[in-house]
């Protein structure tokens, strides 16, 4: 399974707690949205959680939003309601200039 991260930065301390967390906890759950484009998950939430969990060697459990109208997602620390098919065409827009991280299926 590959999933293509909502975008490359990431902080490399905040990293290491959500290793700790997720050591405990197991393997997160990640909100994303299929793309035939790709033949890949996006992921709309989660790129911390993602690299934390192919260091870790877990595989995230994918909750697919594919076809929800709209999602609840982070902006610069805030909520906002996006529509879904919106949402899409950002990340498809967006996922050449991001990373993709492989998973065992």
């Amino acid at each position: 399974m590959e999933i293509i991260l909502r975008h490359r930065h990431f902080d490399e301390q905040h990293l290491e707690n959500v290793k700790k967390i997720m050591s405990t906890k197991g393997a997160p759950k990640i909100r994303a949205i299929w793309s035939d484009i790709y033949g890949a998950w996006l992921a709309v939430e989660g790129c911390h959680r993602l690299r934390a969990a192919q260091e870790l060697g877990l595989t995230p459990e994918i909750i697919d939003i594919s076809n929800n109208k709209t999602a609840l997602i982070q902006d610069d620390g805030e909520d906002i309601k996006v529509k879904v098919l919106d949402l899409l065409e950002d990340l498809t827009d967006n996922a050449p200039k991001s990373e993709i991280i492989s998973f065992e299926d």
